[in-house]
């Protein structure tokens, strides 16, 4: 499939933090290696140019001490994004300060999708943690107006 590809500056990002419950153990007995990766996806499956979209965060934690071993979970703390569309690197979304999950690993971003994305393009965002981890998103399809 080809895809035009813009390569205009674009305004991309607002992060906010979402206090929801869950974790990355669940309470499992030690020993039991419950420890989930981090994840990233969409809170839909497509969305127009310039629209905002919500990229939500589960298990978005460092450390794993299910059993017992000593190193204990702590919220992931987002320093950096990345934004690729079609697999091209665009600017990166801003991130005011440090972005930090709940205690339970949860995030939630605002992303907006580039004004100049095609229809048709994908979209993934990359973040990284205080500590060099990277978790890059699930895919959003780009839809044009009314699509």
């Amino acid at each position: 499939m080809t895809h035009l590809r813009a390569r205009t500056t674009t305004a991309i990002a607002a992060a906010a933090l979402a206090a929801v419950a869950a974790g990355c153990s669940s309470g499992d007995a030690p020993g039991s290696a419950s420890c989930a990766a981090p994840e990233l996806s969409w809170a839909q499956q497509a969305a127009s140019p310039g629209e905002l979209v919500t990229l939500q965060g589960t298990a978005m934690v460092v450390g794993c001490d299910d059993t017992g071993a000593g190193d204990p979970e702590r919220p992931m703390r987002i320093t950096s994004t990345q934004m690729f569309v079609d697999g091209e690197a665009r600017p990166a979304p801003k991130v005011d300060d440090e972005v930090v999950a709940t205690d339970s690993g949860q995030l939630q971003l605002q992303v907006a999708v580039p004004d100049d994305a095609p229809d048709g393009a994908v979209l993934t965002v990359e973040v990284t943690e205080s500590e060099g981890a990277v978790v890059r998103s699930g895919e959003l399809a780009v839809a044009g107006e009314g699509a």
